[in-house]
C-alpha cells in the first residue's frame, strides 16, 4: 500500500470512530489539530482571541455533525474547509459592524480572498511543511539556523553570507550542510513513521 494510501486509511478510521460518537479520538484530534488550526484561521482574522474562538467553533461543528460525516471524505480536508468558511464568515460579519465603510466593496473584498485562496489541501500541505522546517530549525544552533535562512530565504551568496555575519565562506557552507542533512534526516524519520503506520490497528470507540 501507498504512504498516502495508508493515511487516507487512517483519516478514515478516524472519521468512523469520530462519527461512531468517540470521545477519545475526538479529543485526540482536538489536540493534534489545535495548534494547526488556530494559525489557519489566524491567517485571515489576524486576531488571535477571534481565532480561538473559531477553531472552537469548529470543533463543536464537527461534534455536533458527527452523525453526518462521509468516511469516503477527506476528514482533515473537511475540517480545514470548516474553519475556512467560519473565518470568511468572521470577516463579512466584521465588514457589516464597521461604520464609514461600504459594506458592498467589504463583501467584494472578502469574495476575491475565498476565490483567489489556495485550496485548502495545498494551505494544509504548505502549513505541514512550514512546521516540519520549524521543528528542524528548532534542533540546530542560532547560528547555522540564520545562515540557512539567509541563503534559502533571502537569497543571498555565500559571499554575501560571510560579509553579513564576519564568517568564512567555508564556515558558510558548512552550516548549509548541517542543515541539509538535518532535514534529510528528519525526512527519514517522517518516512519510517508513515511506514509504521501500516502496523497500526483500527481505532476502536
Amino acid at each position: 500500500m501507498k504512504r498516502q494510501d495508508e493515511i487516507l486509511a487512517r483519516l478514515n478510521e478516524i472519521t468512523l470512530a469520530i462519527k461512531a460518537g468517540s470521545n477519545d479520538v475526538f479529543w485526540s484530534v482536538y489536540r493534534a489539530e489545535y495548534d494547526n488550526l488556530l494559525h489557519f484561521v489566524c491567517s485571515y482574522t489576524r486576531n488571535r482571541q477571534d481565532a480561538e474562538d473559531l477553531v472552537q467553533e469548529t470543533m463543536i461543528a464537527i461534534w455536533d455533525n458527527r452523525e453526518s460525516l462521509d468516511p469516503g471524505r477527506n476528514f482533515r480536508s473537511y475540517l480545514y474547509t470548516i474553519a475556512r468558511n467560519k473565518s470568511l464568515n468572521y470577516l463579512r460579519d466584521n465588514a457589516k459592524r464597521k461604520s464609514g465603510s461600504s459594506l458592498q466593496e467589504s463583501e467584494a473584498l472578502i469574495n476575491s480572498l475565498a476565490l483567489s485562496s489556495p485550496s485548502v489541501e495545498e494551505e494544509i500541505n504548505a502549513m505541514d511543511l512550514e512546521g516540519f522546517i520549524e521543528r528542524i530549525y528548532l534542533s540546530l544552533p542560532e547560528k547555522v539556523v540564520n545562515t540557512f535562512r539567509m541563503s534559502r530565504q533571502e537569497g543571498l551568496t555565500y559571499n554575501e553570507i560571510a560579509e553579513k555575519l564576519g564568517i568564512t565562506t567555508k564556515v558558510v557552507e558548512y552550516h548549509i550542510s548541517i542543515t541539509l542533512k538535518a532535514i534529510r534526516l528528519r525526512l527519514g524519520m517522517k518516512n519510517q513513521n508513515h511506514n509504521a503506520l501500516k502496523a497500526t490497528q483500527p481505532v476502536k470507540k
